[in-house]
């Protein structure tokens, strides 16, 4: 009897050290995956996509950045720029988030302005982050923004010319659930849209509002952020998590085609303001060629 009893605690034993063993293996290899991601986070890709439009009579190259949440790519964001002059875009679109709520500190936002507006003309949307901003903090923050070569629109539309080709851009400013608001304007501005000819090209931030509120309003393409990229991704599965969508969320990065047609572009943004480092989902610039053939 005794000899069954010894033989069953060194079973026990044998398991738990097989389990620590597990244990400390697993710990060891999260770490070094996000050591390694963090070191990879510190650059950013650059994705690349082409849209066949038959409104337009030329190439129009377009990049898009989103979510920067104040980060930079060299000093000065020297990097960054280099890149988007080497890439000798049309036209330069931010989709939202380029600073953070509550930091008065604008200045990694503007000295990036102020350089890629020498490239090619700018527009962007508000973010959460900018709209946040305005309301509660900083009233003049548009203006700021606006001097240092940027046309941030909000619930606006504007035709522009680009080479031989006139292309609309619409901006919408309000989120899913504030859309339907009737203080708020998106929900207005979108119904009072005239139909056009020209290319439609929307800047929001949001891109979970072209599951419905953004469907048959004449877009051809959206430009969006937001989701981070799902902050983690996995293979075959995609992002784990966005703020507009939740869990297991749909759009969280590619270009997605909504019911009515609308190429929908998700940039998995350039920076981050939450303290979950981002796995497998390296920050990115995103750059759409429009073409017409």
């Amino acid at each position: 009897m005794s000899k069954h009893k010894i033989k069953t605690g060194k079973n026990k034993h044998r398991l738990l050290k097989a389990f620590l063993f597990i244990l400390l293996f697993m710990i060891i290899a999260s770490g070094l995956t996000v050591g390694i991601n963090i070191l990879i986070n510190q650059n950013f890709t650059v994705t690349f996509y082409q849209i066949r439009s038959d409104k337009v009579s030329d190439n129009i190259r377009i990049v898009e950045l989103a979510d920067l949440h104040n980060v930079e790519y060299g000093k000065n964001n020297s990097r960054l720029i280099e890149k988007i002059k080497n890439l000798n875009p049309d036209l330069i679109f931010y989709a939202g988030d380029m600073m953070n709520y509550k930091d008065s500190n604008y200045s990694v936002l503007f000295s990036l302005s102020d350089k890629l507006s020498e490239v090619a003309p700018v527009y962007a949307c508000y973010g959460n982050n900018e709209i946040n901003q305005y309301l509660f903090e900083d009233k003049q923050f548009t203006e700021k923004l606006e001097k240092h070569g940027v046309d941030l629109l909000s619930n606006e539309a504007v035709d522009i010319e680009v080479k031989n080709s006139v292309v609309q851009i619409v901006a919408v400013s309000d989120d899913l659930k504030q859309y339907d608001i009737e203080t708020n304007n998106s929900k207005k501005f979108m119904e009072s849209l005239e139909p056009t000819g020209n290319c439609r090209l929307c800047l929001t931030h949001y891109p979970e509002l072209f599951k419905e509120k953004l469907l048959d309003k004449g877009i051809d393409i959206a430009f969006t952020g937001h989701a981070h990229g799902g902050l983690i991704r996995i293979p075959y599965i995609g992002g784990i998590y966005s703020t507009g969508e939740g869990f297991l969320p749909d759009l969280t990065a590619g270009v997605v085609t909504a019911q009515d047609g609308t190429q929908v572009v998700i940039s998995r943004g350039l920076g981050d303001s939450r303290r979950i480092p981002r796995i497998n989902n390296r920050p990115e610039l995103v750059v759409v060629d429009v073409c017409w053939y």
